[in-house]
């Protein structure tokens, strides 16, 4: 991309002469404006925002130190290069604090200016490349923090990602933060979200998601938290703190947040928020565990309860509140496990103890409690699996807006069950899936990408793909690609002349440094050494 410049001068024999003597093309540079005073070049200025200003020190209307306080007072930060008269040399000088790069007396010497010019469009690209250096840092950095907390919640992680993100150091640019030992967990959950999202299309669902999703990021950022927010499934999302000052948050530092969530849901009726907090201090082998808690804990409180306090609620406590409590929720635990797994015999073994579980219950009310939660776990499930057509979805939620009896709820859950079973023996294979995945890491190994991107290629949900991996490979996404990644360095390394830099860049590593440091982890030598080490073999 081109570099920028407006030119500003009130004589129109030197404006002409700026915009065709010096050969902007070649230099690197786009005129993006020619402006006769300091007005015109404040509004050129605010609609372009130039790279560069070439500026006229007097002017008619405004003059180029006025201009340059109202192009500071405006946020550009583009580079300004003054052209002046000898008399003014003391006023330009006094324009350099204000932040303009250099000075040029009049009459102007064309072969020193394009010297100038030259040198500001050589620092220009050099700032826009650390630039663009420290936003790939920082995906990187947001990529492996989701794809740790993501593996965490899910019970995959195995502390390689821990490993992974302290040893990566601190590459030059920017500042990574390390991943910190203890965190703070929030809960957000729809009530009602299946039900009431049945008839938005998939792109919709998914556009509605995502700007949850980003303005739980903007609300967290904007109370200064270092956070990660994670998607597991439709309708809920986990905000993962990693700052010491979140693990003591209470409910009324919650409470402007709920109102702004609740605010933006308006449009969409007939669903509630509702949120689970454990303040912490949580681990990440914690994390899975803590998960599922927070999880039962909303499922078994009355809706109307927008907040609860997973701290405050000891565990006992449930368990004699709920009877057999424990067995109940072992039903929702191995359905998602079936499902997730493609697993048709857990499916089957669900369906049989079920039945057997809701008659030998006394207590019906409870057991219809259980089924209602169970219909619509499965719903949820099913649909961020896509194993039901909007047509069969509509059709259950039909039949719950009759008064089933407990038979009635057992034969639908059952049919659900029937019929998931029916679509996994008809869909892709795990491990069909799997080497689809496997190709698209190989074609994609010098890019970046995360979970997200290669689940939304495979068509299935981030926690499906994190557990099919972690089934198929014996080892997570994040340990299974950097792996990748390495073999690849050390065929280029023994096979071809790139440099080191460059062949970091082909397998994903912009950063040499921070290359080095992961090279070296896997190998047990620097990518130089190693290169050494192979030539001398040869």
């Amino acid at each position: 991309m081109k570099l920028k410049a407006l030119l500003v001068d009130d004589e129109i024999h030197i404006l002409n002469n700026l915009s065709k003597v010096l050969p902007w093309e070649a230099i690197g540079f786009d005129i993006v404006g020619l402006a006769k005073n300091g007005v015109e070049a404040l509004e050129a200025a605010i609609q372009h925002r130039p790279d560069l200003i070439l500026c006229d020190i007097r002017m008619p209307v405004m003059d180029g130190m006025t201009l340059i306080q109202k192009l500071r007072e405006q946020g550009l930060t583009g580079e300004i290069l003054l052209l002046t008269g000898y008399q003014e040399f003391e006023y330009a000088r006094t324009g350099i604090k204000y932040g303009v790069k250099d000075y040029i007396c009049k009459p102007i010497n064309y072969f020193e200016l394009e010297e100038v010019v030259r040198q500001i469009a050589e620092q220009l690209r050099e700032k826009r490349k650390k630039r663009n250096k420290e936003l790939h840092l920082s995906r990187v950095a947001s990529l492996a923090n989701e794809n740790a907390m993501l593996h965490s919640l899910l019970g995959l992680e195995t502390g390689e990602e821990s490993e992974w993100w302290d040893e990566r150091g601190e590459p030059e640019g920017a500042e990574l933060p390390a991943l910190p030992e203890h965190h703070g967990v929030l809960l957000l959950d729809l009530e009602g979200y299946a039900h009431r999202s049945i008839s938005w299309t998939v792109h919709e669902r998914k556009a509605w998601n995502l700007h949850i999703k980003n303005t739980l990021k903007d609300i967290f950022g904007a109370m200064n938290e270092h956070c990660t927010v994670l998607q597991v499934r439709e309708g809920e999302w986990c905000v993962v703190f990693h700052s010491p000052e979140a693990v003591g948050m209470k409910k009324e530092r919650l409470r402007p947040a709920y109102d702004r969530l609740q605010s933006a849901m308006k449009e969409k009726e007939g669903m509630t928020l509702r949120m689970c907090l454990q303040p912490g201090p949580v681990t990440l082998r914690e994390m899975a565990s803590m998960y599922q808690r927070m999880q039962q804990i909303l499922i078994l409180s009355p809706p109307e309860e927008w907040f609860l306090d997973a701290a405050a609620i000891p565990q006992d406590s449930r368990e004699s509140h709920e009877g057999s409590y424990g067995n109940e929720w072992r039903f929702i635990e191995q359905i998602g496990i079936g499902l997730r797994n493609g697993s048709h015999e857990t499916l089957v073994q669900v369906g049989t103890e079920l039945t057997h579980y809701v008659g030998h219950r006394t207590e019906n009310r409870a057991a219809e409690k259980l089924l209602h939660y169970l219909l619509i776990h499965l719903l949820r499930e099913m649909r961020e699996l896509q194993m039901l057509s909007l047509e069969q979805e509509k059709e259950v939620w039909l039949r719950l807006q009759e008064p089933l009896s407990l038979k009635d709820l057992l034969t639908l859950v059952n049919s659900l069950l029937n019929r998931s079973r029916e679509f996994l023996a008809a869909k892709k294979t795990s491990e069909t899936l799997m080497m689809s995945a496997q190709h698209y890491i190989q074609h994609h190994l010098g890019n970046d990408f995360g979970i997200e991107d290669i689940a939304d290629y495979l068509g299935i949900s981030c926690s499906y793909f994190c557990l099919l991996f972690k089934n198929h490979f014996g080892e997570t996404f994040v340990e299974y690609l950097t792996k990748q990644r390495v073999e690849m360095a050390k065929c280029l390394l023994s096979g071809s002349d790139k440099s080191v830099t460059q062949i970091g860049s082909c397998v994903g590593y912009q950063e040499r440094r921070y290359f080095t440091r992961v090279f070296q982890k896997y190998t047990g030598m620097t990518p130089s050494e190693f290169r050494l080490k192979e030539s001398s073999v040869s």
